[in-house]
């Protein structure tokens, strides 16, 4: 667990306390308090830092401070304990002003468990553990999902808006609807209370401007409160929002709908602490109250001028479509994990359902997002109590069918983080997600990079950096303007421009020191990229480390010892540079941080050594090839894909020589992976590393999911081509579990007339053309209305009718679940010429309508029909 810098400085004071008072009990002295110098000594935090920590604890009335020279602190809930008084002043002239307080205190005894007891007594001595308990180890933002991503600029701002002398700051939170501006207000309400700037009975008066906009007197009433006869039905006098906030926080929702009059009635407020009730003008009423406002408009024109100036902090708060897809998967998590608990059973969700939720453009952001969610789970509630038939099940299923049409909708309408989707997350190995309250499955989604830095990120930051001192941002707003900016958007060495170094600005920004630092130890280990860029931005890097350090926040979730052994030439350089580091800023250098730079430093020097493992796609068609590669480049990033197209016309050995002459021309040192779809192509590998020597691997029955996973695979640092064709080989068990004794047992019930192996290839082919339903299970559900309709009419399943009947049919359910029906011109004349097949038809797709919770229209079953009129006798077609 990481502990605040304010936790570990509570600490030490106790700690120091603790040990001096067994010694000294019951007499007083100056050993007990602790100088700023020395806690930055034991800490690591420099000393100016501590001075400003312990400021703000002594406001929160957490610690005791004797001035002289020098100043001294003491833990003030371990000296109240131990010497079992209460101190009404937490701050001392000289330590006999001190010394002579505790001898004559103001008889007010306080009841307190004792962490220290007489020396005649056991001594029981707390743990760090037990020490940290006492100081709030709990910080309330640690529940604010992507505080640690892209919020983190935000929960700053907010504490520091919470936590400014003396009574806070006022605070407008601006983004759209749903963003959560409630919730965030609310957890700034929780932390004054957590940090004692605000009593535990404090109030936190929420009040939507827009109930009463079109009333504006009733509005400042509401707000204000009113006097007797203020105006007519104002029969008693009323305290008024204002009133009942005091010595709280007024949350003002919606402050744009606030009208002119009410705003600058809040002025007063904000400069003076004092109002009018409506209808008073002598008299004032005084109210100590931290204002809160939200607003989903533009602030510089939704509100007036005046009051927008009497704000000092503005917090924005992004859409959920402008918010990384790990922070939106997380989202999700904690809805369904909720709801699971609600229900009292495990929630299975398909994994197409957490494809729709991850990328779906929901326009109403996270309350949207909890609602679509809600309504998920209830629609899987209802069908699992009313499906009798299946008896009492342990766990709930959540299903593309269960999908409003809205949800469904807003999907189709964006397609701009579908590229993220896929370098984020591995759905080939999972089908589902399984949530029960408890258990968090997501780190297995996750794509892990083996702790990865790409170089593009330091690219950017210099960019940034250099751009910002050119507009002249102050140095420390530029660090955390960085540290905002890097959880806002995805960095790569591929589309990062070139930076031109302008050292001018650079050295004014970062301490020359550790450049110099760097640029020595970099020289002596012959760095090959150690140019300026990479000093620069490694400088920029620790001079945000030093700042986060400070904070009491470091990397988490990193193995050093696991990179340490991996990367041990690296790992040395980036100890041996932090270690000089750590002398100049005078603190300690966490493990996990050293092991960021050296995944760095191990990073560039594979780029400068190899290149992802190229890929040659060789598919049957004109296009075939071409169109898969072009849809992965795309989403992957990965230019070492290529493709060969060999139309039906073509000759086997003039696309045989493409191959081989495209193999020699791309050949790195570290063979190709080959994936195709069929035929003589299988062998093209093993002939052209029988003509050329070049390792080959080829791999059949390509698909856009394959090429995906292979084009992941194949960009990994250190895998081998045996090692991707082993894991590719992995990702198709669940292809092959369709093959696995079909000779013996049909793959469905109805299917026994059919070639098994037809049948498993067709399904394996329609999953790479569908993106809502699962094809076996579609397949299963049309083999049998496609039986029931022939059985109708005595006629035998084949496979002529079925491959027709299924391809056609798999398209439509897709176009149905779209909302995208086929019309059909006088299908009302089909129907009537052929009322009996046609009925035969509805009937028979009954079922799937309610498996799929979709309603098929009358225009596309007409092409069923029409199917069935050309497969069908002339005799049996009515």
């Amino acid at each position: 667990m990481h502990y605040s810098r304010k936790q570990k400085i509570l600490h030490i004071l106790k700690e120091h306390g603790n040990d001096v008072a067994k010694k000294i009990y019951p007499e007083i002295s100056p050993q007990l308090g602790c100088t700023t110098m020395h806690i930055a000594t034991v800490t690591g935090i420099l000393r100016n830092n501590v001075s400003m920590e312990l400021n703000v604890a002594l406001k929160q009335n957490l610690v005791i401070k004797i001035n002289g020279k020098p100043v001294l602190y003491i833990e003030k809930d371990l000296l109240e304990t131990i010497y079992h008084l209460h101190f009404a002043s937490n701050v001392f002239s000289n330590f006999d002003a001190f010394k002579a307080y505790i001898a004559a205190p103001p008889q007010k005894p306080i009841n307190k468990d004792k962490s220290f007891q007489k020396p005649s007594q056991k001594i029981s001595i707390n743990t760090a553990e037990n020490i940290f308990d006492t100081v709030s180890e709990h910080d309330v933002f640690n529940n604010l999902i992507g505080v640690t991503d892209d919020l983190y600029t935000q929960a700053k701002q907010a504490k520091a808006a919470v936590l400014y002398p003396p009574n806070g700051l006022h605070t407008l939170i601006t983004g759209p609807t749903g963003s959560g501006k409630t919730t965030f207000a609310n957890i700034m309400y929780r932390y004054a209370v957590e940090m004692k700037t605000l009593a535990k009975s404090a109030p936190f008066i929420i009040f939507n401007c827009s109930d009463y906009a079109e009333n504006t007197q009733l509005l400042l009433s509401h707000l204000f409160g009113h006097i007797k006869g203020a105006f007519t039905g104002a029969f008693k006098e009323t305290t008024g929002l204002v009133g009942q906030a005091n010595g709280g926080i007024l949350f003002l929702d919606e402050i744009h709908r606030l009208p002119p009059e009410g705003q600058e009635m809040l002025f007063t407020l904000i400069d003076h602490g004092k109002y009018r009730k409506l209808g008073e003008t002598e008299s004032y009423h005084t109210a100590n109250v931290l204002i809160l406002a939200a607003t989903t408009e533009n602030p510089q024109s939704a509100i007036l001028k005046t009051f927008f100036r009497r704000i000092p902090i503005l917090i924005t708060l992004p859409g959920l479509n402008e918010r990384p897809l790990k922070v939106r998967m997380k989202l999700i998590n904690h809805f369904f994990q909720a709801e699971s608990k609600i229900i009292q059973k495990p929630l299975i969700v398909s994994k197409e359902v957490l494809k729709v939720l991850l990328t779906y453009k929901c326009s109403g952001n996270i309350g949207q997002l909890h609602n679509d969610i809600q309504v998920l789970c209830a629609n899987a509630f209802i069908e699992n109590v009313l499906s009798a038939s299946s008896g009492y099940k342990q766990s709930i299923s959540i299903k593309l069918s269960q999908l409003t049409d809205n949800l469904k909708n807003e999907f189709f309408q964006s397609a701009s983080n579908r590229q993220e989707l896929y370098k984020t997350f591995n759905f080939n190995d999972i089908k589902s997600i399984v949530f029960d309250g408890n258990n968090d499955q997501l780190s297995d989604l996750l794509i892990k990079d083996d702790y990865a830095v790409d170089a593009g990120f330091y690219e950017y930051i210099l960019k940034t950096a250099q751009s910002f001192y050119k507009d002249g941002v102050a140095i420390e707003t530029i660090k955390e303007k960085i540290h905002s900016k890097l959880y806002h958007q995805n960095i790569t060495s591929n589309n990062s421009p070139k930076v031109k170094i302008d050292k001018e600005i650079l050295n004014k920004i970062v301490n020359t020191d550790l450049t110099n630092i760097i640029k020595r130890h970099l020289k002596a280990d012959n760095i090959a990229a150690a140019d300026n860029k990479m000093i620069y931005s490694l400088a920029l890097h620790f001079e945000m480390l030093k700042d986060r350090l400070e904070n009491g926040q470091s990397a988490a979730g990193i193995n050093s010892q696991e990179i340490m052994l991996k990367h041990p030439t690296e790992y040395k350089l980036a100890k041996e540079i932090c270690d000089d580091a750590s002398g100049l800023f005078d603190m300690m250098i966490p493990p996990e941080e050293i092991a960021i730079i050296a995944s760095f430093f191990y990073t560039i020097n594979k780029q400068n050594k190899s290149i992802a493992l190229p890929i040659i796609v060789v598919c049957h068609g004109r296009n075939t090839a071409s169109s898969m590669v072009e849809v992965v480049k795309s989403l992957m990033g990965n230019h070492e894909i290529y493709a060969i197209d060999m139309p039906l016309d073509a000759k086997v050995d003039t696309t045989l020589t493409l191959a081989a002459e495209l193999a020699q021309k791309i050949h790195c040192g570290h063979g190709i992976l080959m994936l195709v779809d069929m035929g003589s192509l299988i062998d093209f590998g093993d002939m052209i590393t029988a003509k050329t020597s070049i390792p080959i691997k080829t791999i059949s029955n390509i698909s856009t999911p394959l090429l995906l996973e292979a084009a992941r695979r194949c960009m990994m640092p250190d895998i081998t081509l045996n090692d991707v064709v082993k894991l590719l080989n992995n990702q198709l068990n669940y292809a092959s579990e369709l093959y696995v004794d079909t000779e013996q047992h049909p793959l469905f019930t109805w299917s026994a007339s059919l070639d098994p192996h037809l049948l498993t290839k067709i399904v394996s082919s329609l999953a790479d053309i569908t993106t809502f339903i699962d094809v076996k299970k579609a397949t299963d559900l049309l083999g049998q209305a496609l039986n029931n309709i022939l059985q109708y009419y005595n006629q035998p399943l084949t496979d002529h009718i079925f491959v027709k009947f299924i391809f056609h049919s798999i398209c439509m359910l897709e176009r149905v679940i779209r909302k995208e029906s086929l019309s059909y011109k006088n299908y009302i004349k089909l129907k009537n010429d052929h009322e009996t097949l046609f009925n035969v038809i509805k009937k028979s797709f009954t079922v799937i309508e309610e498996t799929y919770g979709i309603t098929i229209t009358n225009t596309e079953l007409s092409y069923v029909t029409e199917m069935f009129l050309l497969i069908l006798p002339q005799k049996l077609r009515t």
